[in-house]
């Protein structure tokens, strides 16, 4: 029971040392290796593994379940498996007696439930589900070493009454408590051996090869921008148990006209479910000349996204705007923005690059017009209207209490004006949050930091005490230490020649 209730040891070492324990009794020893006990259990090699680690390795408390495992070698000097034996139990310990079949049976968070009724029927022992989750714990993940709920431990008396090991009347104990009786034996037909690591009996761990990207978060690769043309990562997955399927075999040209096989969409985006089986997507020579600043992103855009732009270009040209002022447009954004903060270069273009940022006049071009050069009126007294707004709104927030009477209601504030237009900084044109205006804080200048003016250290001043030897560096006179020690220093008696007859002080 101490292996049962210790917190320390996971559900895969009960497992484990049953079975050793079990084979352990003959006169040889346990003598199996670690895919015989694999098998045996039908768990995954690597719980065994994790499992007799545990158990050879020191507790907390000083006690090692598994001490004698040692390794042997054939006469020919060919190594064959360990020897294992567990420590024998002292008379004072507390034990229960399980059918090692449990073990094989039964996954091992399953096998540490059973053990734990087991032995609360034995000793007449009222157990409620709340008691039973505090046996059972958690050994990875955020929650490890916390408790499961009581839901969940309710969930595993279900599991085990189904398996045939126990059974359970439901709130016919004292207080509702569930009564259970445990069978040496299974009653219903025994399941099929898992401990959830694969799907198939001989194939335990879906994983044959470390991989170190999940191991560690040092070891995560850096973030990339999807615009430089990286391939996704679940492009290198592939399905190894789903069959191929193949194209020459017949009825495989139900859905399709005769037995041509449309080309490939222009994209890499596609899983293969739901590939483009239209037409060829293809650019006029204006889009093209629009679209050069950015044309190193479109790879990385699917057909339908750029069927998207190409309108929005088409409709944007045919209401006047020129080539050249898309084409400047396009440099512009693509320079105040970093290729990292591009996760999506479709959505980029068509929410960021391609539209218009200024007022209602065609010509208005981020607070510029685009004809002239010059500021725009428009947006400009728009500006000063907000900042004038927000300076009325800060003054009257400001205002002091006593200009109003003591019964006075305030008043409601003016609902502020909602206004379309999006004010941009005049140097770079990068639109700003609702509520700010003038120049970004990278078009700010800054002024210089000014330092304080450090007091030049005195040079050349010692302290004299100690007969001149100190040499500590004393601005008045003496340092620290020998001021001390004038103060504190004893007063030098008078010494007087012997034979010489001192007068009497009267």
């Amino acid at each position: 029971m101490r292996l049962v209730e210790s917190p320390h040891y996971a559900d895969a070492a009960l497992s484990v040392y049953m079975k050793v324990k079990a084979l352990g009794l003959r006169p040889e020893g346990c003598t199996a290796g670690v895919a015989t006990l694999a098998s045996y259990l039908g768990v995954s090699p690597s719980t065994v593994q994790r499992g007799l680690a545990q158990l050879r390795a020191t507790a907390p408390d000083g006690v090692v379940e598994l001490p004698d495992s040692r390794r042997r070698s054939l006469p020919g000097g060919c190594g064959t498996t360990a020897r294992r034996r567990v420590r024998p139990l002292r008379s004072a310990e507390r034990f229960i007696w399980l059918p090692v079949a449990a073990s094989e049976h039964l996954r091992p968070r399953l096998l540490r439930a059973y053990a734990v009724i087991s032995y609360a029927v034995v000793r007449g022992i009222p157990l409620t589900e709340g008691v039973l989750a505090d046996f059972l714990r958690h050994h990875s993940g955020r929650r490890a070493g916390q408790a499961l709920t009581s839901e969940a431990a309710g969930r595993i008396v279900d599991e085990l009454a189904a398996s045939g090991w126990i059974s359970v009347r439901r709130r016919a104990g004292s207080r509702g408590r569930h009564l259970f009786l445990v069978h040496d034996h299974q009653a219903g037909p025994s399941p099929v051996l898992d401990d959830r690591s694969g799907p198939q009996p001989d194939a335990r761990s879906l994983a044959n090869k470390e991989d170190l990207r999940i191991d560690r978060p040092e070891n995560d690769a850096m973030p990339v921008s999807p615009a430089v043309g990286e391939v996704p990562v679940d492009k290198a997955v592939d399905n190894r148990l789903a069959t191929p399927h193949l194209t020459g075999a017949p009825g495989d040209h139900a859905l399709r006209a005769g037995r041509k096989t449309p080309a490939p969409s222009p994209t890499t985006h596609g899983t293969g479910a739901n590939l483009y089986r239209g037409p060829q997507l293809t650019f006029s020579a204006r889009l093209h000349a629009v679209l050069a600043p950015v044309r190193f992103l479109l790879p990385e855009i699917n057909t339908y996204v750029q069927r998207r732009i190409g309108q929005e270009i088409a409709r944007q040209l045919d209401d006047g705007t020129e080539v050249q002022r898309l084409r400047a447009r396009l440099t512009q954004r693509l320079a105040q923005t970093l290729l990292a903060d591009i996760r999506d270069p479709g959505r980029w273009l068509l929410g960021v690059a391609l539209p218009r940022w200024g007022c209602a006049d065609p010509d208005c071009e981020s607070g510029t017009r685009w004809s002239t050069g010059a500021e725009c009126r428009a947006c400009r007294e728009t500006i000063m209207e907000r900042v004038e707004a927000r300076r009325e709104t800060a003054a009257t927030d400001t205002a002091p209490a006593s200009e109003a009477g003591p019964h006075s209601v305030p008043a409601a504030r003016p609902e502020a004006t909602v206004l379309r237009i999006v004010e941009c900084c005049p140097d770079c044109d990068r639109p700003h949050l609702p509520g700010n205006s003038g120049r970004c804080a990278s078009c700010r200048p800054h002024p210089a930091s000014v330092q304080d003016p450090v007091p030049a250290a005195v040079i050349g001043i010692g302290c004299q005490g100690r007969g001149g030897t100190c040499g500590r560096p004393a601005p008045r006179g003496l340092c620290w230490r020998c001021r001390i020690e004038s103060e504190t220093r004893p007063a030098e008696v008078k010494r007087v020649p012997a034979g010489t007859r001192q007068a009497p002080h009267l």
